[in-house]
């Protein structure tokens, strides 16, 4: 397989897997989620080669590999309950294996060999984790993603966007029951047969591999090079880090992503509206403006990953769009995993999506503030 880039150092790593939270747009795993997966990798000798799909043929199959689940609760339930049902052992204790039996066992199913694996959204978490499953493999995984950005549901795709049919979806949880959904009446159910099946099992997620298709398929839905795009902003994050005043340090990154500093805040509340176990993370961070936003009310609507943000009661960033908060201090990419809280000093950025897919009426119906229950339509960055 052609390579498009090649993660040889573990500076190169870091750059990765800050870029990738970056693109995680506040879910899909922190810094550290990223780096755990794929430090011992290079560390070990061999690098990580990605492989550009414009080099692959039409007919080479490939599909996604993601970790399905809702919040867990904060304290495990009782071993004699988890007894009850027969769950004493753990099959699959880790994430890797895990998503590797899951594409093992859809091979079989469809009696065909995968060739390579596609990030489902671009984020720590599912990156590193995809790359560290195909390794495991023995294939390839392809420089791009299918939304340019982490995404709270399956189903908000550009394979939605063009109609892809998901099934035959293998599910796997850390016990090792393995559920084969052969048809659903959409992709937002499968979604939510997988969040239920993390209920049963007692969450920490279930292994869900899906879309086998022809890369000649898939291709119309991927967001190429969106992998190296993260880790070329990972580098520029972190190249500027405490350098300079903010605005300089931030100059660098507004010039590679066409993106724009919406506020420089400090974290005044976190306001959760659901807190119950197996469900989205679902929260408004409660910013005050500093300098030049010195003042104004800043609002950042939270499902999983930030959405829409408002300056005192006007909508200024909304989804499809990416936006993130970063550290304030060292260019840091934030998440939603409890890394912004009061008196945090943050930047709230946004930048244009990654793919002109978003920008169709199709795309922001899929992704935008309408498809979260508000009712008004995407803003354009100005």
């Amino acid at each position: 397989m052609s390579e498009s880039g090649t993660i040889a150092t573990i500076d190169q790593v870091e750059d990765f897997c800050w870029g990738l939270t970056f693109f995680g747009t506040g879910g899909g795993g922190r810094i550290e989620a990223g780096r755990d997966l794929l430090a011992p990798l290079v560390a070990a000798g061999e690098p990580i080669r990605l492989t550009d799909p414009s080099k692959l043929p039409e007919s080479a199959m490939v599909c996604w590999a993601v970790i399905v689940g809702g919040k867990d609760p904060d304290e495990p339930p009782p071993a004699d309950e988890l007894a009850r049902h027969g769950l004493v052992t753990e099959a699959f204790p880790d994430i890797v294996p895990r998503l590797a039996a899951a594409v093992r066992e859809l091979e079989v199913h469809a009696e065909r060999r995968i060739d390579a694996l596609v990030s489902l959204e671009l984020s720590s978490a599912a990156t590193a984790a995809t790359i560290a499953t195909a390794r495991m493999l023995g294939i390839g995984v392809l420089d791009g993603d299918y939304v340019g950005r982490a995404i709270p549901e399956l189903p908000l795709t550009k394979l939605e966007l063009l109609g892809r049919e998901a099934t035959p979806v293998v599910m796997i949880d850390r016990w090792g029951n393995r559920t084969i959904v052969e048809q659903a009446v959409g992709t937002p159910m499968i979604d939510r047969i997988g969040r239920m099946l993390s209920r049963a099992a007692y969450g920490r997620g279930i292994a869900t591999v899906g879309h086998l298709m022809r890369l000649g398929e898939a291709r119309p839905a991927l967001v190429p090079h969106s992998l190296a795009r993260a880790r070329a902003v990972g580098a520029t994050l972190r190249s500027a880090g405490r350098n300079g005043d903010l605005a300089a340090r931030l100059a660098p990154l507004v010039d590679l992503t066409g993106g724009r500093v919406l506020a420089v805040a400090e974290t005044a509340a976190v306001e959760w509206r659901d807190t119950q176990p197996y469900t989205f993370r679902e929260l408004t961070y409660r910013l005050r403006g500093t300098g030049e936003t010195a003042g104004q009310a800043i609002d950042v609507w939270v499902k999983n990953e930030h959405h829409v943000v408002w300056r005192d009661g006007v909508v200024v960033a909304t989804s499809p769009d990416v936006i993130v908060l970063l550290d304030a201090e060292d260019n840091r990419p934030l998440t939603t995993l409890g890394e912004v809280t009061p008196g945090r000093r943050v930047v709230v950025f946004a930048m244009p999506a990654l793919d002109p897919a978003w920008r169709s009426p199709q795309g922001r119906a899929l992704l935008g503030p309408r498809r979260f229950g508000f009712d008004f339509d995407c803003v354009d960055l100005a």
